[in-house]
């Protein structure tokens, strides 16, 4: 007998632009309120950077942003803007060299493009940064909704990013809390009988990806989405970023590039 599959269901919540800082938690239970949907026990609520970023201040105004020595140097080699290339020394864990346009850097255990710093969804001239802390920030809010509101849910902080050789954008997550982001499937059995014996699966990218669908990257105004449904176990215990990051010396693409170099 055929197992059931399960209906994951994504619900999109409407935001009027916002300008400045903002009380996050609050506005976020206002907008779900003001789209006529409410929480339930067991919901994901994926929220994008972005929006977690400005309830931060978490912008910077180029003309205020003066390069070092440094940047100079990075902003000629990737062309990009000195202003730029000073935010993205400050920002990122490190820069490796870039292409035109960008500098390819890691940022809290990720690769990403000028470290996460984009001009996009924020007044001309200026730059919108990663929120900080977003596992941290995460928690917050998963701890704040269960003791204000009596509700049990997750909490996503995700982003959009290039993928290697594919073109496009997609989400993935960049803080999660209340469930386990990434499951291990090693030692379950596939459809042949075969043993898992590498599989983990990214459920916190997975529904993060679902989430794009509706967020969009142009003017959407959708910068929270419930997901319902998911099946994911929910828990109480902080998350470790670790468990979703491998060092960049031990991912198997950096490290078969590498080894072309040899």
């Amino acid at each position: 007998m055929a197992k059931k599959t399960r209906s994951v269901i994504y619900i999109p919540i409407h935001v009027r632009l916002k300008r400045g800082r903002f009380d996050l938690f609050r506005t976020i239970l206002e907008e779900i309120e003001k789209n006529g949907e409410r929480l339930e026990d067991g919901d994901i609520m994926l929220i994008s950077s972005k929006f977690v970023a400005m309830a931060e201040g978490r912008v910077v105004r180029f003309s205020n942003v003066i390069p070092s020595p440094e940047a100079e140097e990075l902003a000629l080699r990737s062309h990009v803007p000195s202003s730029l290339a000073e935010l993205i020394i400050r920002e990122a864990d490190m820069v490796f060299a870039g292409v035109p346009g960008f500098a390819l850097s890691i940022k809290d255990g990720v690769f990403t493009p000028n470290a996460g710093i984009d001009r996009s969804n924020v007044q001309e001239g200026w730059a919108i940064l990663y929120p900080r802390m977003p596992f941290r920030k995460a928690e917050m809010l998963r701890r704040r909704m269960l003791l204000e509101t009596g509700k049990k849910v997750g909490i996503v902080i995700t982003d959009s990013r290039l993928i290697p050789l594919r073109s496009g954008t997609t989400g993935i997550a960049i803080g999660v809390a209340g469930f386990d982001p990434v499951k291990d499937e090693r030692g379950r059995k596939d459809l042949f009988k075969n043993t898992l014996r590498v599989t983990m699966r990214a459920l916190a990218d997975d529904l993060s990806a679902g989430a794009q669908l509706l967020m969009g990257e142009a003017d959407e105004g959708v910068p929270i989405v419930i997901a319902r449904n998911t099946g994911i176990k929910l828990h109480d215990e902080p998350i470790d970023k670790e468990l979703m990051t491998v060092d960049y010396d031990e991912c198997i693409y950096v490290r078969g590039l590498s080894s072309l170099e040899k």
